[in-house]
C-alpha cells in the first residue's frame, strides 16, 4: 500500500512518515489546557468572567485534543511524500485509503519538531506535527530537504 515511487533523479525515493503511535501531542495538549486554566485563574479577572473564560479554554482544548486522537478521522497516520508527484496521506487510525493532498504551509522548530499543513483536493484540511525523535534522522534530513526546495520536490500549489 505504500507508495515506492521514485524522483525523476532517481535519487530519492518517496518519504514515507508513520505517525501513528506519536501521542505526545496528546500530553502537551493537556498540559497546556491546564496551564491556560491555571492563566485564567491568576488573572484577578470576575468570577463570571473567569467562568466564561475557563469554558472557553476547556472547549477549544477539549477540540484539539479530539483532532490530535487517532480514532479522528482528521488524524493524519501516514505520510509520504514523494518528490515530483502529489502528497499523500492516510487519515484514521485504519489508515486505509490514501489522500492526495498539497502541502499548503509548514514549519520548523530546529532540532525539535515540524509542522506541516496539507489540503485535499475537496478543500479538506489536515494539520501534522512531527516530533524529531520519532522520525528516523535520514528521513528527518529528507523532509527538510524536501520542504526547503518545494519547485524540485513537493508540490505547493492546490490540487486541481
Amino acid at each position: 500500500m505504500l507508495p515506492s515511487t521514485l524522483s525523476s533523479s532517481a535519487c530519492l525515493p518517496s518519504l514515507v512518515i508513520d505517525r501513528r503511535g506519536c501521542q505526545r501531542l496528546r500530553i502537551i495538549l493537556a498540559c497546556l489546557i491546564l496551564l491556560s486554566l491555571a492563566g485564567v485563574g491568576y488573572a484577578g479577572l470576575p468570577l463570571h468572567w473567569q467562568a466564561a473564560a475557563g469554558l472557553l479554554v476547556v472547549c477549544a482544548g477539549l477540540s484539539e485534543l479530539r483532532h490530535a486522537s487517532p480514532h479522528s478521522p482528521h488524524f493524519v497516520g501516514r505520510i509520504a511524500l514523494a518528490p515530483g508527484g502529489p502528497c499523500l496521506v492516510w487519515l484514521g487510525a485504519a489508515a486505509d485509503a490514501p489522500v492526495p493532498v498539497a502541502v499548503t504551509r509548514f514549519w520548523f522548530l530546529p532540532g525539535i519538531a515540524a509542522g506541516l499543513a496539507f489540503e485535499a483536493a475537496d478543500r479538506r484540511r489536515f494539520t501534522a506535527i512531527l516530533f524529531r525523535d520519532r522520525v528516523p534522522p535520514d528521513s528527518w534530513r529528507r523532509l527538510a530537504v524536501l520542504l526547503r526546495h518545494p519547485s524540485a520536490a513537493v508540490k505547493t500549489a492546490r490540487l486541481t
